[in-house]
């Protein structure tokens, strides 16, 4: 018997915005500048940045944190792996070390087991964009829980300048490569030190609705810059803001990760409704 979202869309949405990676702002702490690099020119701030983001095939983490929505505050924990480009897998398991939520997401599909209900979505990341209002893709999502650039989205449109201590990379309409999907109002702010990302600012100029999120802390595995704490906030067409704050332990890079993700039979299908 097919189930409808609306009962458990509060649940689901747990899952949903962790996988999305949207966490909450606080007072951040960031590395400590080990130099100041001059800022030479536009192209030479883009190779930088692009030479300093990790290069990895596997990515493997535990995370701890907290989800507030709709007034709730909620503490998550679990495992996060990443096959790069390929597949991004989360375990959720907050009481006990008990598994609660799985989820598993590809470039062409999502597939989300929820536990706590006996039920499960399977489908597209498009589905869930509509039902929670997003317009996230795959490889955006990926770049979030990395604290990269979006590989997909064309770098000709930025333009930069120095904002304080820091440099911004702004392009107010930012288009995928091929001109798919809707522009995006984009900025990011660097630490010149290292050009690692400080925070990354989304806004659809129609909607109204934003995304940040703030990279607070920084660990460097195999000689590259991986986030170790991270928060991002975003809002709906209504400003409604939901937050995440999210801490990685244990990170690994290049060690194949296990993804397994079956559906129990006894579970029924959860299908999206407004």
């Amino acid at each position: 018997m097919l189930k409808s979202l609306n009962k458990y869309k509060t649940r689901f949405f747990i899952v949903f915005i962790l996988i999305l990676g949207m966490a909450a702002c606080k007072s951040p702490r960031f590395l400590a500048p080990e130099a100041k690099m001059p800022v030479v020119n536009l192209d030479r701030v883009l190779k930088n940045l692009e030479d300093n983001q990790p290069s990895y095939r596997w990515m493997g983490t535990r995370f701890s944190g907290n989800v507030l929505f709709q007034g709730s505050n909620h503490n998550i924990s679990g495992t996060l792996r990443i096959q790069k480009d390929q597949a991004i897998y989360v375990s959720i398991a907050p009481i006990l070390g008990i598994e609660v939520a799985r989820a598993l997401i590809t470039p062409d599909s999502v597939k989300i087991v929820n536990r706590l209900e006996s039920t499960y979505y399977v489908g597209n990341i498009n589905g869930l964009n509509h039902m929670f209002n997003t317009d996230v893709d795959f490889f955006m999502l990926q770049s979030l829980f990395m604290g990269d650039d979006f590989p997909h989205f064309r770098r000709d449109q930025f333009s930069l300048e120095q904002k304080g201590d820091l440099l911004r990379l702004h392009a107010s309409r930012r288009m995928r490569n091929g001109g798919m999907g809707n522009p995006i109002d984009h900025s990011l702010m660097l630490e010149p030190a290292h050009l690692r990302i400080r925070a990354n600012i989304i806004t659809e100029e129609d909607s109204g609705r934003w995304l940040r999120a703030d990279y607070n802390n920084w660990e460097k595995i195999e000689g590259r810059w991986i986030p170790s704490e991270f928060q991002i906030a975003f809002s709906d067409h209504l400003n409604n803001v939901s937050n995440l704050n999210l801490a990685y332990s244990r990170t690994t890079l290049n060690e194949p990760q296990r993804m397994q993700f079956s559906i129990p039979s006894r579970y029924t299908t959860v299908y999206l409704t407004d």
